[in-house]
């Protein structure tokens, strides 16, 4: 970090002691947020040296990209004695289909349509069950009743996926339904709490407010780039740590006062004050000798509500 004897400085050292980022992880972070919105690619020497002062040894760093190619979220490609890593088609449709839940966040909007993956009595294993069911709450899927899940504006889609990625596109029924508690009955969304771990992803964006919020005052004198773009990393790497475990539910089914919204704000706010200082060092690194490295793509802009004027 540039600046040792700066608060911000202090602050930032504070925070990746007290909660010391995995290294795969954050790499996913990394990619999703600032390297994918310029194509993707990046020399391993350069990946190691933006996250070495969040950390992140070399020894972890080469594992853990390693591991993500194993798994087909990377790419590689060598150059004589340098290796280029690139996002792959996989990994960009993970990184797009985690976006909407990272930067937009759930639709306030609700037409009360509900999608339900029903799991027949018959024909499934127990590990086929159970490797569903987390998938399932994974996306945001709450378990209404046994072998009866429902989320009320993920699309059929994400279900679908989930059944062909597991194998067995067969084995389950996806279904669009809605609520007629209307004419007597239990409706739905009276289960919410038994159903999704509000109160606990609730308590994680409190948490979030918590240790990000002092950053804004921090803020009012202009980071350095190198300081910026850890602001940026270790401000998404948490952000995305704790939206993709929220289930996203309309707002019409949230408690009073959700404290994801005001999270949400203070993210966001944060976000565009370092956005540019950070880029700038993203591109003095990952840029250099790179002619994979594009300008980023516009629809960045679009983040958090849209970049303030």
């Amino acid at each position: 970090m540039a600046n040792p004897q700066s608060s911000l400085d202090r602050f930032l050292s504070r925070l990746v002691k007290n909660d010391p980022p995995r290294a795969k992880s954050l790499c996913v972070s990394l990619l999703g947020d600032a390297l994918a919105p310029h194509g993707g690619a990046i020399w391993l020497g350069d990946l190691i040296e933006l996250l070495a002062p969040l950390g992140i040894n070399e020894r972890l760093l080469r594992t853990s990209v390693f591991r993500l190619v194993a798994q087909n979220w990377l790419q590689s490609e060598r150059h004589g004695r340098r290796s280029l890593y690139l996002i792959s088609e996989q990994g960009l449709r993970h990184t797009a289909h985690a976006s909407q839940r990272i930067y937009e966040g759930a639709p306030q909007e609700w037409n009360g349509e509900w999608t339900l993956v029903a799991l027949p009595r018959t024909g499934n294993g127990l590990a086929e069950r159970a490797e569903l069911r987390r998938e399932l709450v994974w996306e945001g899927f709450g378990m209404i009743a046994p072998g009866l899940f429902a989320h009320p504006h993920t699309e059929a889609r994400a279900a679908h996926d989930i059944l062909e990625k597991l194998g067995i596109p067969d084995r389950a029924l996806v279904l669009s339904a809605r609520d007629l508690a209307g004419a007597g009955g239990l409706p739905i969304a009276s289960l919410a709490s038994q159903c999704w771990n509000l109160e606990g992803v609730a308590e994680q964006y409190r948490q979030f407010t918590k240790n990000f919020g002092p950053l804004e005052k921090l803020l009012e004198t202009p980071p350095s780039p190198s300081e910026a773009f850890i602001v940026r990393v270790m401000l998404l790497h948490n952000w995305r740590r704790i939206v993709l475990h929220d289930p996203q539910l309309p707002g019409p089914m949230l408690p009073d006062n959700w404290p994801g919204h005001a999270a949400r704000e203070i993210c966001g706010r944060i976000y565009w004050q370092v956005f540019d200082a950070s880029e700038a060092h993203l591109n003095a690194l990952a840029g250099r000798d790179n002619e994979r490295y594009a300008p980023v793509a516009a629809d960045i802009a679009s983040r958090f509500g849209g970049r303030p004027a």
